[in-house]
């Protein structure tokens, strides 16, 4: 029973991108918690004690400050190491308790003195804080309740305390509110760390696709005997290296082998020592295709052919030579 009131487990990937989505949103959310600390002092100022307000204020904004350098150096490090981003996470709740407590000491201001009006206005801050904690911190599910379970508790012991009438009823509504923002939250959290399951799943089968096709591809144009290229990969390039030197008003040569006397060579000798021979002779054209844009290929039983991208006659002539010498 109680499994149902705790987040799901996940696997360090999700938690790594959990982590990594409190901290991408989190200069907003201390920007807005400031501003939302200065319009509190505002509204307060007439009913609280100043000087304490203006204590609470400056130590709001400095927790809110340093926790805004650390959200700017996290985003700036790329943090990939998992062990690291779990520090960085437990940094961000311990930084999230904090300011629930500075955020649950506004409810010792309050007095049931104050105006109706002054009372309401704390609720709904209250409320509001929890609220926008609920989509701010719930990809981590701990930082939620770390953030908001100081400011409700101190609320609720402030109101019980009250000696007037209805302190309890409306301690025990807010009482609703908080666990209802407690479910919402967890149920906010599973639904994330299952589409970040989803997608990492997703990419992953993504990326087998990707890498079965590429060996289908290279299988497809690799002659299966001699290990280079074959006829349907030489014609590929041929035409992609023809159309790009064409553009760029480059030459282009093109050297063919043809091994005479083969079929005798293989009747005499038998298959296997005709197999080898051709693997020898790729090789052989292989090794003098020293650069990355050049290429050797078989297109027929005993047809060899090298593609010399960017290289003149001339100098096609002396490979040539090389490769017969």
């Amino acid at each position: 029973m109680l499994k149902h009131f705790l987040p799901e487990p996940v696997s360090p990937a999700v938690r790594a991108e959990q982590i990594r989505l409190l901290y991408h949103q989190g200069v907003s959310i201390q920007a807005l918690g400031i501003l939302t600390a200065i319009i509190s002092v505002i509204m307060f100022w007439k009913v609280a004690d100043r000087v304490m307000l203006s204590l609470w204020l400056s130590v709001h904004i400095v927790v809110s400050l340093i926790r805004l350098a650390a959200t700017v150096k996290f985003t700036r490090s790329n943090i990939i190491e998992y062990r690291t981003l779990e520090r960085w996470g437990r940094a961000y709740v311990a930084g999230t308790f904090i300011s629930g407590l500075i955020w649950g000491s506004l409810s010792l201001f309050f007095s049931p003195a104050w105006p109706a009006a002054y009372q309401v206005t704390l609720f709904a801050v209250y409320t509001g804080i929890i609220a926008g904690a609920l989509n701010a911190n719930s990809s981590l599910f701990v930082a939620f309740p770390a953030f908001y379970l100081p400011p409700a508790v101190c609320l609720i012991y402030m109101m019980l305390r009250q000696p007037v009438e209805g302190a309890f009823v409306l301690a025990s509504l807010f009482l609703i509110y908080i666990i209802l923002m407690y479910v919402s939250a967890l149920k906010f959290h599973n639904r994330l760390a299952l589409s970040l399951k989803a997608r990492f799943e997703n990419e992953q089968l993504a990326e087998q696709l990707a890498q079965s096709n590429r060996k289908l591809m290279h299988l497809a144009e690799t002659d299966e005997l001699t290990g280079i290229p074959n006829r349907r990969a030489m014609d590929r390039f041929l035409r992609s290296e023809w159309n790009r030197l064409f553009r760029a008003r480059k030459p282009l040569s093109l050297l063919f082998a043809d091994l005479d006397f083969f079929k005798q060579y293989n009747d005499t000798y038998g298959h296997e020592v005709g197999d080898q021979c051709l693997i020898q002779i790729a090789k052989i054209l292989h090794n003098h295709t020293q650069r990355s844009n050049d290429m050797a290929a078989r297109f027929g039983g005993e047809e060899f052919a090298v593609i010399l991208p960017e290289t003149s006659e001339d100098d096609a002539f002396k490979i040539a030579e090389t490769i017969l010498a």
